[in-house]
């Protein structure tokens, strides 16, 4: 993002979300996609691994996709016309599609480039228009869940059958020989993927969700949100409380129908309701710790890997590919969920040190300022970055 606000806050909740994201997306890179849905199928669910998955479920799933979003569509109106807005959008779809194909079938850049083409011209609305049709868009995804469980009876054979492919097990043998195998046995799997992902599903859920989120992340931004401006402690805590009912209604629904399609879908509506006002009181709580200990040593480490998430995203894809595809270590299957939560904290750690040091030179990722060459022509790493509260060239 080219910026003219850059604040130290908003670094530090992108740095941040970084961890919530990754510890959803490793279980992608190290099981297959029906675990990561339906935790019965494959892994295992006693013990320290199943409150690893309930932990994942309750904490992290959508709450930090949607903050991401959140946090994308106040970079649209923080960063202007002046960064070439529709041709950056367009780069990043690029750079989406080479990740999906190339690399891991999870990817949301593309999504957020599709999605981002048909948000930017809503930058200079009024706060309150942002707001509605941001909560509007949000809920397109649970009620289109809601009636598919209630007409799940009825459901044509076709949609049944693209439903519960990856709810039951059998996609799991498929999964596991093309992802322990090398790269090109993988890849007719993980273009299946990856296209399901930038089409039905993202016309069913995915796209409705990051639209809506990007609305609120703008009007957010205007509304003080990422300054810590955005809502009462007790107004947050309520977002808490409501957030955390939601999700944990949903948890139950799950566990309570044996982990069923049915019983999934009816938990996903709750599940999606939740997210957002869950997503709403972390990014909030986040930003006023940031605030309050602007000048710790933790809170400018994170705030580093935020200046950097672009390159950090794709990071943590191509190492966790390499770590459990069989192009790499082939690890595919064999660690459990919680190994995977623990490994998930480390290495974001790990790219929190990497970014401090490499902040200390570069005020641009590589990634990042490949992306802004090919967009405006300046492929500087040497961006000046702004401290807490001042403005950023």
């Amino acid at each position: 993002m080219s910026q003219r606000a850059r604040l130290t806050t908003l670094d530090a909740l992108r740095g941040f979300c970084l961890l919530g994201i990754l510890v959803m997306n490793v279980q992608s890179f190290a099981m297959p996609l029906a675990a990561y849905l339906n935790p019965s199928v494959f892994g295992a669910l006693d013990g320290v691994d199943g409150l690893a998955w309930s932990l994942g479920r309750l904490l992290f799933d959508f709450k930090f996709l949607n903050l991401f979003a959140m946090l994308f569509g106040a970079s649209l109106v923080l960063g202007g016309d002046d960064t070439s807005p529709r041709r950056r959008l367009a780069w990043l779809i690029v750079f989406g599609l080479l990740h999906a194909y190339g690399v891991w079938y999870g990817d949301i850049l593309f999504t957020y480039g599709a999605v981002g083409m048909l948000v930017v011209g809503a930058r200079a609305w009024p706060p309150g228009r942002q707001l509605r049709l941001g909560l509007a868009l949000v809920s397109v995804g649970p009620a289109l869940a809601l009636v598919t469980a209630l007409a799940f009876d009825y459901l044509p054979p076709s949609l049944l059958g693209v439903l519960l492919e990856h709810l039951d097990a059998r996609s799991v043998a498929g999964e596991l020989a093309a992802f322990r195998g090398d790269w090109m046995t993988q890849l007719p799997v993980r273009a299946k993927l990856a296209f399901e992902g930038q089409t039905s599903a993202l016309i069913y859920e995915t796209g409705w969700r990051a639209a809506g989120c990007m609305l609120l992340g703008m009007a957010g931004l205007q509304r003080g949100m990422f300054e810590g401006h955005f809502a009462s402690p007790r107004a947050v805590l309520l977002l808490w409380v409501l957030g955390l009912a939601s999700t944990s209604a949903g948890l139950a629904v799950q566990i309570a129908g044996g982990f069923s399609p049915r019983a999934w879908v009816f938990a996903q509506v709750l599940h999606e309701v939740g997210a957002v006002p869950l997503a709403i009181a972390i990014g909030c709580t986040v930003v006023g710790l940031a605030r309050r200990f602007a000048l710790a040593a933790p809170t400018r480490a994170i705030a580093s890997l935020g200046r950097v998430a672009f390159t950090a995203y794709l990071m943590q894809s191509v190492v966790g590919t390499l770590v459990f595809g069989g192009h790499g270590l082939g690890a595919f299957g064999t660690w459990s969920r919680s190994t995977l939560l623990l490994a998930a904290f480390v290495f974001w750690a790990l790219q929190v040190l990497l970014a401090s040091l490499w902040s200390r030179y570069f005020g641009r990722g590589p990634l990042e300022a490949l992306w802004r060459g090919l967009a405006r022509g300046d492929f500087s790493l040497r961006a000046r970055v702004s401290h807490v509260g001042q403005r950023g060239a």
